[in-house]
């Protein structure tokens, strides 16, 4: 893929999907903030360190789902960035005073989006300004262009294709978050938009395993799902979307000499978490096919 006018000097493929090497279930496991594509260009354009881009980043999820293929369920990875285009925000969600002639009649910033934590952000952690400037409309536009639809594009066709082919389709949204978030003494969030993003079934499996090994789990606060969560997940149409939230602490490990690595026994954890979930997702698979109506 050549890279867009504008965009930074980004030319690597935005996603990464990764099939399963046998027999395919109706499960979607995806990363969308782990991407560590920082180019040069991008990292002049900043005013800040690389350190402190990366605080924004969901470190290394990528990794810790990286055996969800061996239970059958279909891998999605964005290698871009967040702090250069948030794809689990609405693709209009982009603060105007960050643009230059910014348009509010195109672009409808949320409260998050407003403080700069739109699709093409501002700030990352703390609210540390990004850029020294405005970004110019191209400029968005095209980070828009190249990261936000290709990763919605491939997202929405794994979907269709699996519920086409099973009649339904879970997703786990993956991501990591900071201790204490609002006050939050959770390990890990469940986000299923209060209920209205899958299925019971799903989120209570979900619960179930995370309690199972030990962790604190709350749901929907502090977080309860972003926009992937609320714009795909559509149970009434076989469409169930949970995004999970883990604290970064449970797994990010201090090196000697500066730096982090991942904690293997929390990485067990997480792929334990999603064995789990394939075994109920199978479960629910069998289920329909041999009574329809009890799978609605």
């Amino acid at each position: 893929m050549n890279a867009a006018a504008g965009s930074g000097g980004f030319c690597t493929a935005p996603v990464a999907v990764v099939r399963p090497p046998g027999p395919a279930i109706p499960m979607i496991v995806c990363s969308p903030h782990s991407g560590r594509n920082y180019t040069a260009e991008f990292l002049a354009r900043s005013r800040l360190p690389l350190d402190i881009l990366r605080s924004g980043e969901d470190f290394h999820v990528d990794t810790l789902i990286a055996t969800a293929p061996q239970y059958g369920a279909t891998l999605l990875c964005a290698t871009f960035p967040r702090v250069v285009c948030d794809v689990n925000r609405a693709s209009s969600d982009l603060d105007p005073r960050m643009v230059e002639n910014g348009d509010e009649t195109l672009l409808m910033p949320s409260e998050r989006g407003r403080a700069g934590l739109g699709s093409v952000p501002g700030v990352v952690s703390g609210g540390r300004q990004v850029y020294a400037n405005k970004l110019s409309m191209e400029e968005a536009a095209s980070r828009l262009r190249q990261f936000w639809y290709p990763y919605h594009a491939v997202l929405r066709k794994l979907i269709d294709e699996i519920r086409a082919e099973y009649g339904f389709c879970v997703v786990l949204d993956m991501h990591s978050m900071p201790p204490g978030v609002d006050g939050t003494k959770a390990d890990i969030v469940i986000g299923d938009r209060f209920g209205s993003s899958s299925r019971p079934v799903f989120v209570q499996t979900l619960a179930k395993s995370l309690l199972s090994l030990g962790f604190r789990v709350a749901r929907n606060h502090p977080f309860a799902g972003g926009f992937i969560t609320s714009h795909y997940g559509q149970p009434q149409d076989n469409v169930s979307v949970i995004q999970l939230e883990m604290s970064r602490t449970l797994y990010m490990c201090p090196r000697t000499g500066g730096g982090y690595g991942l904690n293997p026994r929390f990485a067990e954890k997480v792929s334990q978490v999603i064995a789990d979930m394939a075994r109920c997702v199978t479960e629910q698979q069998e289920l329909r096919c041999a009574r329809p109506e009890a799978a609605q």
